[in-house]
């Protein structure tokens, strides 16, 4: 059994040029935030940081990050926030704006406008906003009202197509 994967290897090693490295493209493991501000954290004004942040306490105003902003499942944000990319457990009022991706998990509760080249939708997650998506925000656009077209938005991640009407 593991002979087989050493002569697979010994096989792609013989056939790339000499000096050629090989890559392991398995999922790497997500690193931990940077910055955590827990469940017993309140925090209020202009946030800017460089590196990743999970959020399960209470933030209000400006949230800026050049990497991962995470909401966790306690985590109460009232806060336009911009970064590389977003994944909320929790609750979010304001307009979010991710440059990769946003992802709205199962107990995600969205007030505002989500813009981003990349969504995933989990059935349950709730959002009351317009969502455009495509690359620097431009392209398609759907729209969550009242909740009522939630159902649509979430089939963007399972890439079966909306129902008309």
């Amino acid at each position: 059994m593991f002979g087989r994967q050493g002569k697979a290897a010994a096989a792609m090693h013989k056939a790339l040029p000499a000096g050629t490295a090989t890559m392991d493209v398995r999922d790497a493991p997500a690193l931990p935030a940077a910055t955590f501000v827990d469940a017993s954290s309140e925090f209020t004004g202009s946030l800017k940081l460089q590196k990743s942040v999970h959020i399960d306490g209470t933030v209000e105003g400006e949230l800026d990050c050049a990497a991962t902003v995470t909401i966790g499942p306690n985590g109460k944000v009232t806060a336009r926030i911009r970064a590389e990319s977003v994944l909320i457990d929790g609750e979010v009022h304001g307009d979010i704006e991710a440059r990769t991706e946003i992802t709205l998990r199962k107990s995600a509760r969205v007030y505002g406008d989500l813009k981003t080249e990349g969504i995933v939708i989990e059935r349950g997650a709730k959002v009351e906003g317009q969502i455009t998506i495509g690359p620097s925000g431009g392209g398609a656009s759907r729209h969550a009202n009242g909740g009522s077209e939630v159902a649509s938005a979430a089939t963007l991640a399972t890439g079966k197509p909306a129902p008309r009407g």
